[in-house]
C-alpha cells in the first residue's frame, strides 16, 4: 500500500521495463525539514522525528484498539455469551490487530516487511523444534475452545490441582484454588490428561464415613444419622439418604453416609454433617473408638496357665 502511494506521488519509467518505481518516501517528504545542518546529520534528525511520530501514532491506535475490544467484550457479556468465548475472542482480536498495526508502522518507515516475514518464517522453523511443548499448549488451547470440556467458573481437578477456572488463555489455563492461589496449567497437559469437572452436573453426592465402637448398637447410630440428614434443609430427599455399614475395621465399625445435594451446597453440607453427627453421638453416649491394638504374650500365657493348674 505504501509503495503504491509513493509511486503515485512521484514516479518515473525506464525505457527497458516501463516499470513504475518510487523515487522517494512519502514520509521522507513530509519530514524533510531544513535545520541548517550538514546533510547526513539533517537526514538523521528527520528520520528520528519520523520514527517518533510513527511510534506516537502507533501508541494512539493501540489505545483505540484496547477501547474498542473492551467495549466489544462488554457487549458480548451483556448478550449472555459464554465467558470462555468472550475471553478468547477478546484476547485474540486485541493481539492480532496490534500485530497488524505494528507491521503497518514498520512498512511506513520504509522497512521491507517481506524480508521480516521471511526472517520470522526461518526463525519460526528453528524455534518450533525447541518449543514443541509450547506448540502443544497452543493446540491444546484451540481444542479447549472448540471441544469445551470445561468453561470459565467451572470447578475442576487436573494435574494434582483443583480449583475454579478463572481464565482460559491460548497456552495456559488459570485455576484459582480455594485458598486464593492462581495456578497456571499448560493446555497441552489438560487435553492429554484426565480432567474432573465438578460443575457439569447440577447435583453432587456427599460421601462420609463415621466410626462407632463394636459394642455400640448400629441401628441406634443409623437412626441418629438418618434423622440428622432428614432435618437438614440442603440435603435432597430424592435420592434419599443412605446409611449402611461399609467396613469392619480393626478398631471400629465404619458406617457410610451418602446424601445428595445441589452442587453449590456440597461443602456446606459436608461440614454440617461432620459437626452435627459428632455432637449428637456425644450427646447420645455412642462411643467413637480410637485405634486399638491388642498384644498377647504366648510365653506369659502358658506360664499363667501352668501356675493356675
Amino acid at each position: 500500500m505504501f509503495k503504491f502511494l509513493s509511486a503515485a506521488a512521484d514516479t518515473t519509467t525506464t525505457p527497458d521495463t516501463d516499470a513504475v518505481v518510487a523515487e522517494s518516501n512519502i514520509l521522507d517528504k513530509i519530514f524533510s525539514f531544513d535545520w541548517g545542518l550538514p546533510e547526513p546529520l539533517q537526514n538523521f534528525v528527520n528520520k528520528c522525528i519520523e520514527v517518533v511520530v510513527v511510534f506516537i501514532v502507533l501508541l494512539i491506535l493501540c489505545k483505540i484498539v484496547d477501547i474498542v475490544t473492551k467495549r466489544m467484550r462488554k457487549r458480548m457479556q451483556k448478550r449472555g455469551v459464554e465467558k470462555t468465548i468472550v475471553q478468547v475472542v477478546y484476547y485474540l482480536s486485541n493481539k492480532i490487530v496490534k500485530l497488524l498495526l505494528l507491521l503497518m508502522a514498520i512498512a511506513f518507515l520504509g522497512i521491507d516487511t517481506s524480508s521480516i516475514a521471511g526472517l520470522i518464517t526461518a526463525a519460526g522453523l528453528g524455534v518450533s523444534l525447541a518449543v514443541q511443548g509450547t506448540l502443544s499448549n497452543f493446540a491444546g488451547g484451540i481444542l479447549i475452545l472448540f471441544l469445551r470440556p470445561f468453561k470459565v467458573d467451572d470447578y475442576i481437578e487436573c494435574q494434582g490441582t483443583s480449583g475454579t477456572v478463572e481464565d482460559i488463555r491460548i497456552f495456559y489455563t488459570h485455576l484459582k484454588t480455594p485458598d486464593n492461589k492462581v495456578v497456571l496449567i499448560p493446555n497441552g497437559s489438560l487435553i492429554g490428561g484426565n480432567v474432573i469437572n465438578y460443575s457439569t452436573k447440577p447435583t453432587r453426592r456427599v460421601d462420609l464415613v463415621f466410626s462407632i465402637d463394636y459394642e455400640e448398637d448400629f441401628m441406634k447410630s443409623k437412626e441418629l444419622i438418618l434423622n440428622i440428614c432428614e432435618k437438614h434443609d440442603l440435603i435432597l430427599k430424592d435420592p434419599a439418604p443412605a446409611v449402611r455399614i461399609c467396613e469392619w475395621a480393626p478398631s471400629s465399625i465404619n458406617v457410610s453416609c451418602k446424601v445428595w445435594v445441589n452442587n453449590g451446597d456440597y461443602w456446606t453440607v459436608t461440614f454440617d454433617l461432620l459437626e452435627t453427627v459428632y455432637d449428637e453421638m456425644k450427646k447420645a453416649g455412642i462411643k467413637i473408638p480410637y485405634n486399638q491394638l491388642e498384644i498377647s504374650y504366648r510365653d506369659a500365657l502358658k506360664q499363667q496357665e501352668n501356675e493356675s493348674k
